[in-house]
């Protein structure tokens, strides 16, 4: 069954199936590509572009179990992967593989993608919550409200249940997003000369 929810923005927003996920991922790879975080970690602007396709790629495929990716719109102008209230993102053994495919594309970025990966893990919550692990819009679509708009059926969620999400902020611009809608940052964390990166907690409401 087909879930689609439309909010007050003109954007249908809706749970991406398989058929999505390439949008998707190419979606969240044009989002990130210029962003802070992903810079520092894939310097040279001419690996950057596919070394953040493939990381999405795979971030995609590792969650779909969830049946919790988002998608704005007919061609996924905006994208949420989320991972659900009380779920680990992936397995142990999904993990390793999640970790050496990374390294094997990432190449000479591979220590700067890992120890930021391993600050964040270190600094990732217990307790069970709502995970926005990426939301992105393509840029051709941003300040138009979608990414806004894309991120509100599992908040909705989220509220009638009474649950907490949780997300890392990875720009100041993303940063007060979230915070107009409901979001809380914490002290940021960073990996040794990274960008800084925002816990950010939202309570129900």
């Amino acid at each position: 069954m087909t879930t689609t929810i439309r909010t007050t923005s003109p954007t249908t927003v809706r749970k991406a199936g398989r058929s999505d996920h390439a949008a998707v991922a190419a979606t969240l790879a044009a989002a990130f590509v210029d962003d802070p975080i992903f810079a520092w970690i894939h310097p040279v602007p001419s690996d950057r572009a596919d070394r953040t396709l493939f990381f999405f790629e795979r971030v995609v495929a590792v969650l779909a179990q969830h049946d919790d990716i988002w998608a704005a719109g007919p061609d996924a102008a905006g994208a949420a992967l989320w991972v659900p209230h009380g779920s680990a993102p992936m397995s142990d053994e999904e993990g390793e593989a999640f970790g050496g495919a990374l390294a094997e594309r990432a190449g000479d970025d591979a220590e700067r993608l890992f120890a930021l990966m391993t600050v964040m893990e270190e600094h990732h919550p217990h307790e069970p919550h709502e995970y926005l692990w990426f939301l992105g819009v393509r840029p051709d679509e941003q300040g138009r409200g979608v990414g806004s708009a894309t991120m509100t059926p599992v908040l909705a969620r989220a509220d009638r249940a009474g649950h907490r999400a949780y997300l890392e902020a990875t720009s100041p611009r993303s940063k007060a997003l979230y915070e107009r809608h409901g979001f809380v940052a914490e002290a940021p964390i960073s990996a040794a000369g990274s960008p800084p990166v925002w816990p950010m907690w939202r309570d129900p409401r």
